[in-house]
């Protein structure tokens, strides 16, 4: 593969992980558990955590995986 269509491979895998990392923060769904978040990033996992503890949800747990996140919660 040449190092342009290289740069450009790389450059869209940013750009979807900045799009799912910004749907995780803007439009996470506290209906159902486990869910999985594809492409966010690992820093993500504190506020998630901070969110559902302030809707009053337990047992919160957020696993970083090779492809994202796993949010587990209970209410």
């Amino acid at each position: 593969m040449s190092y342009g269509k290289k740069r450009i491979q790389a450059a869209k895998q940013r750009r979807s992980s900045f799009q799912a990392t910004w749907n995780a923060i803007w439009r996470f769904s506290f209906h159902h558990f486990p869910q999985i978040l594809p492409g966010v990033h690992p820093l993500l996992a504190p506020l998630i955590m901070f969110r559902l503890k302030r809707r009053g949800f337990s047992n919160c747990r957020v696993e970083v995986t090779g492809n994202g996140l796993v949010v587990h919660a209970v209410k």
